[in-house]
């Protein structure tokens, strides 16, 4: 069974080993740490039942006045 549920800071450092384990781009903490202040809300993982994370979403919204609302999404 599969958990989704939002990120919390301790989940950051699974999530980054997540990252480097399945995935060819790879982030800096840094990254990480910007998504979690910046948009704490759009953080989401997905842990299996022994509560490891097997996956994550990263989403953010632009923050541009000038140009019609929109988002990304990192997975």
């Amino acid at each position: 069974m599969v958990c989704i549920r939002m990120a919390q800071v301790e989940d950051l450092i699974q999530m980054q080993t997540t990252n480097l384990w399945c995935l060819p781009e790879n982030y800096q903490m840094k990254y990480y740490f910007y998504h979690a202040l910046s948009w704490p809300q759009l953080l989401w993982v997905a842990e299996d039942h022994n509560g490891k994370i097997i996956g994550y979403v990263l989403a953010k919204m632009e923050e541009d006045d000038k140009e019609p609302r929109h988002g990304h999404i990192t997975r």
